[in-house]
């Protein structure tokens, strides 16, 4: 049985209908409301390719971060980024839709005796004041991201960066998604590429659950930024050879090592890079 909390809106040439959107975060906030407690069984998946991915993600962000930094984890769910961070030593902030998603984060830092500034709420209405962060990041959020709250959400950004600082994001790559529609990864939660969806199968519920769900292109990730001052200072392709490669092949640590060797190159090199699974991409707010 399939869920849905409200009707998604859908998807045309010129965007999603603003007075949707309202009606799109609040069949997210609904889908995680349920999903909260299974959520961290449910995102990574198992398997080689799923460990490759994450360990890009990981690399990709901490090395971009260090201690001391003040960050916002925007969309931080359960915590799977904020709880590095914070370990890494920055005082974290996380900020999320969904209550329930954020109890789950709490309890995780609390185990850890680690602390995070965590708050409910929106990202195109971002609780904090001008130039509070040295970064804000947001890895696989922005996706529920209305299409109509796009450039508001990225202007929040910029508000909330201090000059000179940084955005660091994690997003499902639109271009890869038109040579294949399939999910590579995570398969339990399998986007529903035609109707702009984000499926959540396999649930402690029984039901199905549907929640709106837009990747985005490099273009639109650069124009996006350019929009509203910034500078995309580097754009990553994630997995853009493992996407394409069975577990099972991968599950040999002689070819794993070398297709990650292979993506640390390619996955910065143009146009490889704008073929990856997903895109890593950092971007500056300019000093003055």
């Amino acid at each position: 049985m399939t869920t849905y909390e409200q009707t998604p809106a859908r998807a045309n040439g010129s965007g999603v209908d603003r007075d949707s959107a309202s009606a799109q975060k609040e069949t997210v906030k609904s889908v995680y409301l349920r999903v909260a407690e299974e959520y961290d069984e449910r995102i990574p998946g198992n398997g080689p390719s799923d460990d490759m991915f994450t360990r890009a993600e990981h690399d990709f962000l901490l090395a971009r971060v260090h201690p001391g930094d003040r960050v916002l984890d925007m969309g931080c769910g359960t915590g799977r980024f904020t709880v590095p961070l914070a370990e890494h030593g920055a005082h974290v902030s996380g900020l999320d839709i969904s209550r329930s998603m954020l109890d789950v984060a709490e309890r995780k830092l609390a185990a850890r005796g680690l602390h995070a500034d965590l708050r409910e709420g929106d990202m195109a209405s971002i609780p904090f004041p001008d130039d509070s962060f040295d970064t804000v990041t947001s890895m696989l959020a922005l996706m529920h991201i209305p299409i109509a709250d796009r450039p508001t959400v990225f202007a929040e950004v910029r508000r909330v960066l201090r000059p000179g600082g940084r955005m660091l994001l994690g997003v499902k790559n639109s271009v890869f998604e038109r040579m294949f529609t399939g999910d590579r990864f995570a398969s339990v939660d399998v986007t529903d590429v035609e109707n702009k969806q984000l499926l959540f199968t396999n649930t402690r519920s029984g039901e199905e659950y549907v929640a709106p769900w837009f990747s985005f292109s490099p273009q639109e990730l650069t124009t996006l930024f350019a929009t509203v001052g910034m500078t995309v200072t580097l754009m990553r392709g994630n997995s853009p050879i493992a996407a394409w490669l069975a577990d099972e092949v991968l599950a040999d640590k002689g070819i794993a090592d070398f297709v990650t060797r292979m993506e640390g190159f390619l996955g910065d090199v143009a146009p490889f890079n704008h073929f990856g699974y997903h895109l890593l991409v950092e971007a500056v707010k300019p000093m003055i």
